[in-house]
């Protein structure tokens, strides 16, 4: 007999997260789908919790465990076949255990580096992760680290866009005001990154930078009058990737990463995606026909000056960019559906999924 799949998602529940999409993903997918959100009980940090935190490693006990509490009692009451956990921080080896004592396959999501980069575990998590039956990460280099650690089911998946919100949008006259410019980049502050944007806002380019601790760069550098100061989430960031001559794609220093969610997004917006060489950038697009790539801050600066200057070429790569997402399908819904097809469930013709 034919069972409705239910799924118990546990991480960051505001629109515009991947963790979120996800959840949609499963949704689209016809699971039946009950969330709960981490953003109620952590991130929004008091100074005192901040110096709690930084000593005990933990949040306050009292949160920490009513957390962890709320996860038992919905188990208990909605008895999930499925509990996915994206960056369970704060999600401990004895929940993951519980639901699996239960018969639930249990699943953990980390989008960030989960060895390479400390400022994205914890604790709790590093000694939870080995009690997942399944995890799943979109970096290449953890995948081995995720078995030499002593995860025994490790899935890879590419990041993805979210249709319902990356898609293109036209700028009504006030718009073209705030995100029309040469140059654009959506994320956080790296040094490496803010050099090379600086080498570009002193060839006298037009520059928007969004993101976080884009204040933490030296008070002299010219790249400080084209820091927005904040920010940008869902169709104000398809707008600015829409506004944009160019739309840089950085790859994080923490790691060798391959690509981010931006590969993706940039693209499903109609943007033109300027991204750092790499083998999985390559191969997902034909570069100077689909997007185009750099490996240096002098790299870069040539391939701005040359598609700044050329709208019809740049129109054309972002067109065709734009067609190559569509024709990967490469969507949250679709990289749930191969999750579910690597924890061994199918889905049915009749818009159900049911255990195999």
């Amino acid at each position: 007999m034919k069972k409705q799949l239910k799924v118990l998602c546990v991480g960051a529940g505001w629109r515009g997260s991947n963790s979120k999409s996800l959840f949609n993903g499963f949704a689209k997918l016809g699971c039946d789908v009950r969330i709960i959100e981490t953003d109620g009980y952590f991130y929004n940090y008091s100074v005192p919790e901040r110096l709690y935190m930084k000593v005990r490693k933990v949040p306050l006990k009292a949160k920490f465990q009513k957390f962890n509490k709320t996860i038992e009692r919905t188990i208990d009451s909605y008895q999930p076949d499925i509990l996915f956990v994206v960056k369970g921080l704060w999600v401990t080896e004895e929940i993951v255990q519980y639901a699996k004592l239960r018969g639930i396959t249990t699943i953990h999501f980390h989008p960030d580096f989960l060895f390479d980069d400390r400022y994205h575990t914890s604790l709790i998590l590093d000694k939870a992760i080995l009690s997942y039956d399944i995890v799943v990460t979109a970096k290449t280099t953890e995948v081995e680290k995720y078995k030499q650690f002593g995860c025994r089911n490790v899935h890879f998946m590419k990041y993805a866009y979210d249709p319902d919100i990356h898609h293109p949008v036209r700028l009504s006259e006030s718009e073209q005001q705030v995100f029309e410019t040469d140059v654009a980049f959506v994320g956080r502050m790296e040094f490496p990154r803010a050099d090379a944007l600086n080498s570009l806002a002193k060839l006298d380019y037009d520059l928007k930078v969004w993101g976080t601790k884009w204040d933490k760069i030296p008070k002299n550098y010219e790249l400080n009058k084209y820091c927005e100061g904040r920010p940008i989430f869902c169709e104000e960031m398809a707008k600015v990737f829409q506004g944009a001559k160019v739309s840089v794609g950085f790859l994080t220093q923490l790691s060798s990463e391959q690509h981010t969610a931006r590969t993706f997004e940039i693209p499903a917006c109609q943007g033109f995606f300027l991204g750092t060489r790499t083998e999985e950038h390559m191969e997902i697009f034909e570069p100077g026909v689909e997007a185009d790539f750099f490996s240096s801050a002098e790299e870069l600066a040539e391939k701005v000056a040359f598609y700044t200057r050329n709208e019809e070429i740049r129109s054309q790569v972002a067109q065709k960019g734009y067609e190559k997402v569509i024709q990967l399908n490469a969507t949250y819904e679709n990289r749930v559906k191969g999750i579910l097809e690597f924890a061994g469930v199918v889905r049915s013709g009749s818009k159900q999924v049911v255990l195999r």
